[in-house]
């Protein structure tokens, strides 16, 4: 009994033994012990998507994904170092509190950090300007985004007076000490700017003119903006004899045969012209027929229309012009007889003819001695000044009647036209 206690002691002893010396006795791991990343700290913080971030810690060697809460950020692996790795905010994550987490195989260890991601700014963006060419002092209207906390606008290097219309719509004044051609604006807020090409135009600008009526050889003074360096004058079609006396005033004289006509101002940066016409006067006639009044003819009735003689509310030089009113296709209101002209004595008919409304494109004819001569295009809201060789309106050699006859042929014509200082030369 001794011996068989004896030797089962042996044996369980020699089973203890040998269990402790076999491993293959233990239960294995499912995976091999590693050391686990740390993040220890990332800089910065907080930031807005697209930033880049640094990720600092220990065993990050291995790390094979990076995620921003839910979303993988990317990264570059083969700059990544044991204690440092650089990676992207993703652009998808919305503003608010969330962790970064890095990951090394398939997720078998990981470490995570919290971190913030910032709203991104309202940065001022440009999308279109109207217009894209200006004078100094004028308006122009610039359309984008985020316009609200708009703190400057430069033209150049030069401020500019702005209104913020709303968060789409900029409204600014071109800078009077803008620089002339192709210039950047700079919208800026304290969020960021944007920037947009624009052509400063430093033509120079007629304003205004004195008198507003005149005839040959008179002196006309005119005033502006830039007239300096001017290198020519016009009034209409025909060069003037002109003197810059300043930057804002010129004086030049009425050329021989000038006719009613905007004046215009060219310097080597561009022209500006008038806005209205000088009137010029035709007075100065060899014979007048009309000039406030009808001389050297007898008025006949006509028909088609009336003619008032002694209009005064659209005259061109004077007191008086004739208002005629025609209110059927071919209406000749305005009729003169008993006339005794030589014509041999002239060779130009003049006629000034100021078009009321819906006249534009309508013609009227100039008739000798009862028959019809020379049409004209009627200039809508505008006096426009003819002048017709004789030649063009007859072949008689004497004037006895004179007609001035609508001869666009529109069936129920009603329109208005303003006639001034008739006369032969």
């Amino acid at each position: 009994m001794y011996t068989t206690f004896k030797n089962l002691l042996l044996t369980c002893f020699a089973i203890f033994i040998i269990g402790f010396m076999q491993p293959g006795c233990k239960k294995e791991d499912k995976f091999p012990a590693q050391s686990l990343p740390k993040i220890t700290v990332i800089s910065p913080e907080s930031a807005i998507p697209g930033t880049e971030v640094t990720i600092k810690g220990s065993n990050l060697q291995n790390v094979s994904t990076i995620r921003f809460g839910t979303t993988e950020a990317s990264f570059d692996a083969a700059s990544v170092t044991d204690t440092s790795i650089t990676a992207l905010v993703p652009d998808s994550l919305a503003p608010g509190d969330l962790y970064v987490q890095v990951y090394v195989g398939d997720g078998e260890a990981y470490a995570a950090k919290n971190f913030t991601i910032l709203e991104i700014p309202k940065i001022p963006t440009i999308s279109s300007i109207n217009p894209e060419k200006a004078l100094p002092g004028e308006e122009v209207s610039i359309s984008g985004i985020n316009f609200t906390n708009t703190s400057s606008v430069t033209f150049g290097n030069i401020s500019a007076d702005f209104t913020v219309s709303s968060d789409t719509k900029l409204n600014v004044i071109v800078p009077a000490a803008a620089t002339g051609g192709i210039q950047v604006i700079t919208v800026s807020a304290p969020t960021g700017s944007d920037t947009v090409s624009f052509t400063v135009d430093l033509s120079p600008v007629v304003s205004s003119f004195t008198p507003d009526k005149a005839k040959e050889g008179d002196i006309v003074t005119v005033t502006g903006v830039r007239f300096t360096g001017a290198i020519s004058v016009k009034l209409g079609s025909l060069e003037t004899t002109f003197t810059v006396t300043d930057d804002n005033t010129i004086t030049f004289t009425v050329p021989a045969g000038a006719l009613t006509g905007l004046v215009s101002v060219t310097t080597p940066k561009g022209s500006g012209s008038s806005s209205s016409n000088l009137v010029v006067s035709v007075a100065g006639f060899k014979l007048i027929i009309y000039d406030d009044v009808i001389s050297n003819f007898d008025t006949w009735g006509g028909w088609g229309g009336t003619a008032d003689y002694s209009n005064t509310s659209t005259v061109e030089t004077g007191a008086n012009s004739i208002q005629v009113h025609y209110v059927g296709q071919w209406g000749s209101p305005i009729q003169l007889g008993n006339g005794v002209i030589d014509l041999t004595q002239y060779s130009t008919f003049k006629i000034s003819i100021y078009g009321g409304s819906g006249t534009a494109g309508r013609t009227v004819n100039i008739g000798f001695n009862g028959s019809d001569g020379k049409s004209v295009t009627i200039a809508e809201g505008a006096w426009a000044d003819f002048e017709i060789p004789i030649s063009e309106i007859s072949s008689a050699t004497s004037l006895s009647q004179l007609t001035i006859k609508e001869y666009s042929g529109v069936a129920g014509v009603d329109e208005i036209i303003y006639v001034d200082n008739i006369g032969l030369n």
